[in-house]
């Protein structure tokens, strides 16, 4: 008796032995299962799917049980059930509805950077040069994903209501700030450094809460969610433009800033998790970048958003440049705003079909060439289809953000591209004087991100033997 005891109890630790080094194991993109979504993130999930039947058995293993470890031992484990996911019902549909709220305040203001760029060379800052102001910008664009990269992993660890509370805060202080500012250095603070981590708190997490309502329908949450960007990039450009004529540039931004509190507060009553806390996550995990696959798509999308954001930054001054009103400039932003919305929503239908990264990388082409040919649409119906046109296929590049380690990686990575995107080109516009080496240099970016993606996608379709990828 006691000799087969000895034996179970040195199986079952040899067992447990065993289970250690699989958890310590760095696992490759190919290795991990996760939900197909359209656009950028949608590469990055698909290298890190390995084959259609793995990914359907480890996700019906995930709705069985959630592992927990204790922190004290490594071998002591207990198994919880795992709620069941809805997909629908009055409080997952409160939830997008408050999702979509917030949304429209994160991307939609960011979107509405060419209006403040193009108000701010005319009035505050015109004796600052265009590259000067774009790093307000610049440092939004790059804050958010960095702190997309922290959120992300603050959010499974449970903290999704501090994240948007604080967040929501952040973001209404810094805009009363922004409204007061006199000096360059106090617009880069509240509006660059302040508005930018504070949309970084609130925008992942706010994403992510859909995945705890929605599984089935979750590609038309997620379509509707993007849909808010656009929204508000829509609606900002076009107030903006009335209330800067009609009360000024400080009440124009404390109007924008109780419209900020509104829709966060709704966001903050509406959204609630569902699922139980992971708090094993880690915010950055440099091991990632020893898949191949996974570090030509973090090059390859940081160096296409090095050039792909040139009509959305400075496509108001540009259309001013060229004789455009500065009205009409404010709703030509507008535009490529709204026909951004179908770049952000038709992608899921088509990834299912012919597959997310084919998706992207002809998305990302067609945008990649069309910014060559930017500076040709001088007159006011020129520069006004362009943006249409554009705004449809840049669309897909950001179609849908997805929280997550290795998406965290990506975040962080590709954030200091973005942040010399809008300097770089702002210095060769002022460097010229003319918009045509920004248009190359940038075109010429988004072509060289490309060839990396499309590396990155043979990888895929060599270890996954077919072309729908």
């Amino acid at each position: 008796m006691n000799h087969h005891q000895g034996k179970a109890q040195e199986s079952e630790k040899n067992e447990l032995q065993a289970q250690s080094a699989s958890l310590d194991h760095p696992r490759t993109l190919r290795e991990q299962d996760d939900v197909p979504l359209a656009g950028l993130i949608e590469i990055a999930e698909a290298l890190m799917v390995d084959s259609p039947s793995k990914a359907e058995s480890e996700e019906s293993k995930a709705k069985e049980e959630v592992i927990v470890s204790s922190p004290s031992t490594e071998e002591k484990e207990v198994t919880l059930p795992t709620p069941e996911i809805p997909d629908g019902g009055a409080r997952a549909w409160r939830c997008l509805f408050g999702s979509f709220m917030i949304s429209i305040v994160c991307y939609g203001v960011l979107n509405t950077f060419g209006v403040f760029q193009e108000y701010y060379r005319a009035n505050q800052l015109s004796d600052r040069s265009l590259q000067d102001i774009s790093w307000i910008g610049s440092l939004q664009l790059c804050l958010i994903l960095l702190m997309g990269s922290v959120s992300g992993p603050l959010f499974d660890a449970g903290y999704f209501r501090y994240l948007i509370g604080c967040g929501g805060a952040l973001y209404v202080f810094c805009l009363f700030m922004t409204s007061i500012a006199m000096e360059y250095y106090q617009y880069l603070l509240a509006q660059g450094v302040g508005v930018g981590i504070s949309v970084g708190l609130l925008f992942t997490p706010s994403l992510s809460v859909l995945a705890h309502h929605f599984k089935r329908l979750r590609n038309l949450v997620f379509g509707i969610f993007a849909a808010g960007a656009s929204v508000g990039g829509v609606v900002f450009p076009i107030a903006m433009q009335r209330l800067l004529v009609q009360v000024g540039f400080a009440w124009s931004i404390r109007i924008l800033a109780f419209i900020v509190l509104v829709c966060v507060s709704t966001g903050f009553l509406f959204c609630t998790t569902r699922l139980p806390p992971r708090k094993n996550s880690r915010v950055l995990d440099v091991r990632v970048f020893k898949d191949i696959a996974y570090t030509f798509l973090v090059v390859g999308s940081g160096v296409v958003g090095l050039g792909l954001y040139l009509p959305l930054s400075y496509g108001v001054t540009f259309a001013v440049d060229n004789g455009m009103s500065q009205n009409l400039a404010f709703y030509s932003l507008a535009i490529l705003n709204a026909c951004s919305a179908l770049g952000r929503t038709i992608p899921n239908a088509l990834a299912t079909k012919v597959g997310p990264i084919n998706v992207l990388i002809t998305s990302c082409a067609i945008s990649s060439i069309s910014i060559c040919l930017w500076v040709l649409a001088g007159s006011n119906v020129g520069i006004l289809v362009f943006d249409a046109f554009f705004g449809v296929f840049s669309g897909t590049y950001v179609s849908c953000i997805k929280t997550g380690l290795r998406l965290g990686m990506l975040y962080f990575t590709t954030s200091f591209f973005w942040l010399a995107s809008s300097p770089v080109q702002g210095a060769l516009i002022r460097l010229h004087n003319t918009y045509w080496p920004a248009a190359v240099y940038s075109g010429s970016c988004a072509v060289l991100g490309v060839v990396l993606m499309l590396i990155a996608r043979r990888m895929v379709v060599r270890e996954r033997g077919s072309s729908r990828v």
